[in-house]
């Protein structure tokens, strides 16, 4: 009987920790993300960086904006104005960060990644001197950097060479 009591007991436990592993599965592989080439294509400009420092925290959207020291420009450098630059014109402020609609997109300060970004449209008149993060941040490793490299040149795929 104690036997019986024992599995009557572990059923409801088993079942809980099957519904959880589905469930949390379910959440973070529900951002599903644009492969490299449509995301280079959509962003006004691809820069290298390092997060310097956290701003403009909105509690309501849990967004906030990141001053970003720009090492180098993969694209789009012309694109960036007197408005936007910063500090001598090797920063950039970027907002958009914790948007749900981006998967990959929380930093800390000293984070240096690779990051899309485009200029704000004309109706957000608050964001005219900060760019907008466009897509997922990428991690800078060599092979990352020559894909985005590839990418903005109009090359194949890195992997698709023959």
């Amino acid at each position: 009987m104690g036997s019986f009591c024992r599995k009557a007991f572990y059923w409801p436990v088993w079942s809980f920790a099957v519904v959880f592993v589905l469930l949390s599965s379910r959440c973070h592989g529900s951002c599903s993300e644009k492969e490299l080439e449509k995301r280079e294509e959509e962003a006004n400009i691809v820069l290298t960086g390092t997060v310097e420092e956290i701003l403009n925290m909105d509690p309501v959207h849990n967004t906030y904006s990141c001053k970003v020291r720009v090492w180098r420009y993969l694209k789009g450098k012309t694109m960036v104005n007197g408005e936007v630059l910063l500090d001598g014109g090797n920063k950039v402020m970027i907002g958009g960060f914790g948007d749900p609609h981006i998967c990959d997109n929380q930093v800390a300060t000293g984070d240096t990644r690779i990051f899309f970004v485009n200029l704000p449209p004309q109706f957000m008149w608050q964001s005219q001197n900060e760019l907008m993060l466009n897509s997922s941040l990428m991690r800078i490793t060599l092979r990352n950097l020559e894909e985005v490299e590839h990418c903005v040149e109009g090359k194949k795929h890195f992997n698709d060479s023959a």
